[in-house]
């Protein structure tokens, strides 16, 4: 871990943040757009958040713009970049399809636990979930590559970073899970290796096409890897983000964060812009100009079915920077990696062969009640009959 001052007079946040970390889902539009109604389980937060769409790149600019210290971890910036080079394939999925997999159209990948839809846990499925992909894959290391595996890297990190290559291969699989009864300075953390770790992983991008992505990522993460040794650069800390405000016009964010916003929301390359015409003066920079209203999501949802012991239900699992942590008297700005698996339906769809049975098993017991109850009273008369015959 690493701590430098890259500016001074660090200021308190002062928005409003939210404790209740299933208010941040409910806050993406995918929430509403899917028609989900129920979060079944979600990453816990320690610290108050503040509902964001990009929690990694908006956090920085608010960091930046608001003066607020700023920790972040590898696991950070090395989901941001998986979660970004999964907007790319999705969005070139046919292009790319020969490199990342074996067959053509969707391969149902399923996942069984025992358990029921509030006891299993959806994120360990998840990341057994990447595993089963692996036989499909050109490339079976990949998940290998894509995960984060860092000094720094906790259980839920794994999981989003298993989540977000589900949602990056989406359109190459589908999902099922199947139950059954039974039992203002900045902070580095992670290791000066960490940081080579994703220095190196990143040169891989090179065999899909990105090598002007690679070159740009390069160039910034071994910044990282000189500050994690001690050897800061402050004039490069200083140029992490420069919002340029466009009056009647868009705005514009450059920067180095802005390697992190290169695909948009649909998978299209918008890296390569480095001057525009802000209210008639030319805004130049050397790394990519994106407007403000193009800055994509910082997280990734796929859909699974699940199979509750013959009750279905259609989900949606959510994973990346959906927000950031203010931490520290409300001095510290923190990427937030999470992830959740929220139902879809009003109500669940239950299997119409499961539905007849249990129809059927209703009327058996149906009979046998009627039965039992022909059989007492017949019990019953005969009684009758005997005392009366008794009496007279």
């Amino acid at each position: 871990m690493v701590t430098f001052a890259a500016s001074d007079n660090c200021r308190r946040y002062e928005r409003n943040l939210v404790d209740d970390v299933n208010d941040v889902i409910v806050a993406c539009k995918e929430y509403n757009e899917e028609g989900c109604y129920e979060i079944v389980q979600v990453t816990p937060s320690e610290a108050p958040l503040a509902a964001s769409p990009n929690g990694f790149v908006r956090g920085v600019v608010q960091a930046y713009n608001q003066h607020q210290n700023l920790e972040l971890r590898p696991d950070d910036i090395w989901l941001a970049i998986t979660i970004q080079f999964g907007l790319f394939v999705n969005g070139n999925a046919e292009a790319l399809r020969a490199s990342l997999v074996k067959h053509d159209g969707q391969t149902e990948l399923e996942v069984r636990r025992h358990g029921s839809l509030y006891t299993v846990d959806f994120g360990d499925m998840a990341v057994e979930m990447t595993q089963k992909m692996e036989e499909y894959l050109v490339d079976p290391t990949l998940s290998q590559w894509l995960l984060p595996g860092f000094s720094t890297t906790t259980d839920h990190d794994r999981i989003v970073g298993s989540v977000v290559m589900m949602a990056s291969m989406k359109k190459y699989f589908t999902y099922k899970f199947c139950l059954e009864c039974g039992i203002p300075s900045i902070t580095l953390l992670g290791t000066v290796a960490d940081w080579l770790a994703i220095r190196a992983r990143v040169d891989k991008l090179q065999e899909y096409g990105l090598g002007e992505w690679v070159v740009m990522l390069a160039s910034i993460l071994d910044e990282f890897v000189a500050a994690a040794n001690g050897n800061v650069d402050i004039s490069f800390w200083q140029r992490i983000c420069h919002q340029e405000e466009g009056g009647s016009g868009p705005s514009y964010l450059s920067g180095w964060i802005s390697a992190f916003c290169v695909f948009n929301e649909d998978g299209k390359w918008q890296g390569s812009v480095r001057a525009v015409n802000v209210d008639g003066d030319m805004f130049e920079s050397e790394y990519p100009i994106i407007d403000t209203n193009d800055i994509p999501p910082g997280y990734v949802t796929v859909p699974v079915n699940i199979d509750d012991n013959g009750t279905k239900y259609m989900a949606h699992m959510f994973a990346g920077h959906m927000a950031y942590e203010v931490k520290g008297d409300r001095q510290w700005i923190v990427p937030h990696l999470s992830w959740a698996l929220a139902l879809k339906a009003s109500k669940p769809v239950v299997d119409p062969e499961e539905e007849m049975l249990a129809a059927s098993r209703a009327e058996l017991k149906r009979l046998h009640e009627a039965e039992a109850v022909a059989a007492d009273d017949v019990v019953m008369a005969n009684n009758l009959h005997a005392i009366f015959n008794a009496d007279y």
